[in-house]
């Protein structure tokens, strides 16, 4: 990819030049394959581009509230060239936030395609028009009659797509992505096309592809700047992406496309180790021998020291299997969106597949460091991106600034002042280490700073992970703050409960948290995490939860993290309850 490109109508020229692919982008319809070649992607998109302009879109606001697919990525294109601001939306939001964000952007058009996802948007805000892409009634738009009226423009105006592109400039605003509001409303952050392009050049730096073996499956939504910008640097490189049409028909499609390169989140690896604990713990009694000698060599060894005749024969018995399970020619596999545990890290190193954890927010494009082949330290965050500068203030802040820093908060003059200062430094919240060969460890918030009322810091998203990683819980909330010892709410994760539910021949999830025998568990699970703690990090006491975290209550964000004040005040009689009759 050429480092002069600053807008996305030059990475679109480039695209256009690149060797065909017959399978550039990829969905699932009806259980089958959709399929676009290059040429069929690029030429989709000029269409659109003609004619979005024609409604007059320029310099308006229009989102987009669908399934991840190959026609997310033609719309969210062709919304960038053709002049307009594209706004994705999570449809699973709260109704407050969805209110306030179709508000604050000024939406009066949202692409959808489902009856659902209409139905959500206008019982929100019934003045709007959304736009069926699947629609196949003559009468209204749709994404083939937008794609026909296009094809028409095109015919008379051959030059006007040319001309479109020439009004683009790099510091045009060309998305409001909203942040997930874990601590209130959301903000939405303006990125302009140097914004975005910047990183995509830089990741081009950090990652290099081939077009022709590798190939990518898409597994998170693409609302998330994080993948959304990791999906426009695969076009730019030609190779074919493959977008997961279910989270539970992850394990076929990996089978299916065998990818080589794939973006996740740490829940994810989490749930995946999990059930590849479980899968090898099911053998026979000798099977069951060698599967604990290789998980627990998994999260002893260190990654980059040579291999043991031990490690190659644990390879052959049993890691061998586990890549096949993840398809079997991963090369690349990136962690962002949220802190990775050291052993979880370790276990994928350790197993054979290349992890690279990275970090960054939504007003910085979103990375500032990451790891990469070549220069992977476990533990930490790896190092800035080329054109990403950063320091840590005197209180242990890291600060970042480049051409990845967001514009500012869309109609939030004062949040990004407060953001931002006037040396272009952004504020990140985050606690920061950085070593002498420039490896960043992030190892906190400065706004959850936890400290015990006996005035001793807890490190509670450590311990958070630690729980986290055991597979049996879908969110973990540690309190601790300004109280005499921490404590643990555990909620439940749906699956592994169900499964435990069947073997223990018990009714649901409220009889898995009353079953002694699970309890017991849970007691073992934390004696194990509070040997690796502070005295004073122990975990004193948990409380399980069996009940389902809602987005619509205010409990999740829609990137399904938890709003720490709400569900404290939510189970706000189950913390005094642990902390009862304590002196």
């Amino acid at each position: 990819m050429r480092k002069d490109i600053q807008t996305f109508a030059a990475l679109y020229a480039d695209i256009s030049v690149l060797p065909e692919n017959a399978s550039f982008s990829n969905h699932r319809e009806s259980n089958k394959w959709k399929t676009y070649s290059k040429a069929e992607f690029i030429t989709t998109v000029r269409y659109l581009s003609l004619a979005f302009e024609a409604e007059g879109w320029r310099g308006k606001q229009i989102a987009i509230a669908i399934a991840p697919s190959s026609y997310w990525l033609l719309i969210d294109y062709a919304l960038m060239l053709s002049g307009a601001v594209s706004v994705p939306l999570f449809t699973n939001i709260s109704s407050k936030n969805l209110r306030f964000q179709i508000a604050d952007a000024d939406l009066h058009t949202v692409f959808t395609q489902t009856a659902e996802q209409e139905r959500i948007i206008l019982n929100v805000d019934s003045t709007i028009n959304c736009i069926d892409i699947d629609n196949t009634d003559l009468s209204h738009q749709s994404l083939k009659s937008f794609i026909e009226k296009g094809t028409e423009i095109d015919k008379q105006a051959p030059d006007k797509f040319e001309t479109i592109l020439s009004r683009i400039t790099s510091d045009d605003l060309v998305t409001i992505v909203y942040t997930s509001g874990t601590s209130g409303l959301p903000k939405g952050v303006e990125l302009s096309h140097l914004n975005l392009i910047s990183q995509i050049i830089d990741t081009s730096i950090k990652y290099r592809l081939n077009r022709r073996t590798d190939s990518a499956l898409s597994l998170l939504p693409l609302a998330h700047i994080f993948e959304r910008m990791v999906m426009h640097f695969y076009l730019s490189t030609g190779i074919s992406v493959y977008f997961a049409d279910d989270v539970r028909n992850i394990g076929n499609l990996l089978r299916d496309v065998h990818p080589t390169i794939m973006t996740v989140v740490p829940r994810l690896l989490e749930k995946v180790c999990f059930r590849m604990h479980k899968k090898a713990m099911e053998g026979t009694p000798v099977k069951k021998f060698i599967a604990m000698i290789a998980f627990k060599r998994t999260y002893q060894k260190e990654p980059h020291a040579p291999n043991s005749w031990l490690d190659n024969m644990l390879d052959k018995l049993v890691y061998q299997k586990l890549r096949a399970s993840l398809g079997g020619n991963l090369r690349m596999m990136i962690s962002g969106g949220a802190p990775l545990a050291d052993d979880l890290y370790r276990f994928f190193l350790n197993i054979g597949i290349p992890l690279y954890q990275g970090y960054g927010l939504t007003e910085t494009s979103p990375v500032i460091c990451a790891n990469a082949p070549g220069e992977n330290k476990v533990g930490t965050c790896g190092k800035p991106f080329k054109q990403t500068e950063v320091k840590i203030d005197k209180d242990g802040e890291l600060f970042a600034r480049g051409p990845g820093v967001m514009r500012g908060y869309h109609n939030n003059p004062k949040a990004t002042g407060e953001a931002i200062d006037h040396d272009g430094w952004l504020r990140t919240g985050d606690l920061a280490t950085m070593d002498d060969e420039k490896y960043i460890s992030i190892t906190g918030r400065s706004k959850e700073l936890s400290k015990t009322s006996t005035g001793e810091y807890i490190s509670i998203h450590y311990i958070e992970h630690l729980l986290m990683v055991s597979g049996w819980f879908d969110h973990v909330l540690i309190v601790g703050n300004n109280r005499p010892f921490v404590v643990a709410l555990l909620m439940l994760d749906e699956t592994a409960a169900n499964e435990f539910a069947e073997s223990h021949n018990l009714a649901d999830k409220e009889e898995v948290v009353q079953s002694r025998r699970f309890q017991k568990i849970i007691n073992e699970l934390i004696s194990k995490i509070d040997k690796k703690l502070n005295h004073w990090e122990r975990i004193r006491a948990f409380h399980l939860i069996s009940e389902t975290l809602s987005i619509e209550n205010g409990d999740l964000t829609p990137s399904m993290k938890i709003a720490r004040d709400h569900v404290q005040a939510h189970f706000k009689g189950e913390i005094e309850n642990m902390y009862k009759g304590h002196i």
